[in-house]
């Protein structure tokens, strides 16, 4: 049976007691022992980020980009994470909710959210993210990438808005998904792209579009030594 690690990533907090975080701290509930370090978990399957109350706007992305390229699932506290619901569920990441209160539960959106008390065991919690992840990586399996002309690219149903310069970078790529497109036609891209953001380069612009792209499960990655493409992650 696969073995589910459950990484926690968020900014450090003090103890306001000798007893350790308060669940309203960002400590995780019941299956705290399960959390492992992504660089640790040699032995698990590295699909479930634990969201603290504190966390920058660099912090999440990383998450989110950690999440999408890995079919993950973004674990949060409700009612506390109501505000980040809407960006998992743009982005076609699946939620698993922990509820103080089972008469006070998260808006069902289909089977990307589930949610377990925080009394949950072990078992439940694996079984749980489990299924959350095979749904995300059904779904992003069923559909081709497809980028609209306002720089929003889709896959399925969920989708992400690129900036000016990363969706003109990514034009010729998404035309040819899977495929090896040329540097020098990708770096005639990026030069017209990098009047709009100061000391650009061609790698950085690459790195900024691989980023953004992981969050639907996808990934900019050299093809030969002059060349690039865009694929599913695997």
């Amino acid at each position: 049976m696969t073995t589910v690690g459950l990484h926690s990533i968020d900014e450090p907090n003090e103890p306001d007691s000798e007893d350790g975080l308060s669940d309203e701290e960002g400590d995780p509930p019941k299956p705290g022992h399960l959390v492992v370090h992504p660089h640790c978990a040699v032995t698990a399957r590295p699909n479930g980020a634990w969201f603290g109350p504190k966390g920058s706007e660099a912090t999440e992305r990383e998450l989110i980009a950690f999440l999408g390229s890995h079919n993950g699932v973004a674990v949060l506290q409700w009612p506390r994470d109501a505000h980040r619901a809407e960006r998992f569920f743009d982005l076609g990441i699946p939620c698993l909710w922990f509820v103080q209160d089972t008469a006070d539960l998260p808006p069902a959106r289909g089977k990307s959210e589930e949610w377990l008390p925080q009394t949950a065991s072990d078992l439940q919690v694996h079984e749980c993210l489990k299924r959350l992840c095979d749904w995300a990586a059904t779904e992003r399996s069923a559909a081709p990438p497809e980028l609209e002309e306002n720089g929003w690219l889709h896959l399925g149903e969920h989708g992400i808005q690129l900036t000016p310069p990363e969706s003109c970078l990514a034009a010729p790529l998404i035309a040819h998904f899977g495929e090896a497109v040329d540097d020098e036609l990708l770096t005639r891209r990026s030069a017209r792209a990098a009047a709009a953001r100061r000391n650009s380069s061609f790698a950085s612009e690459l790195h900024h579009l691989d980023e953004d792209v992981n969050a639907l499960g996808l990934e900019v990655v050299p093809a030969t030594e002059r060349t690039h493409l865009i694929r599913r992650c695997r």
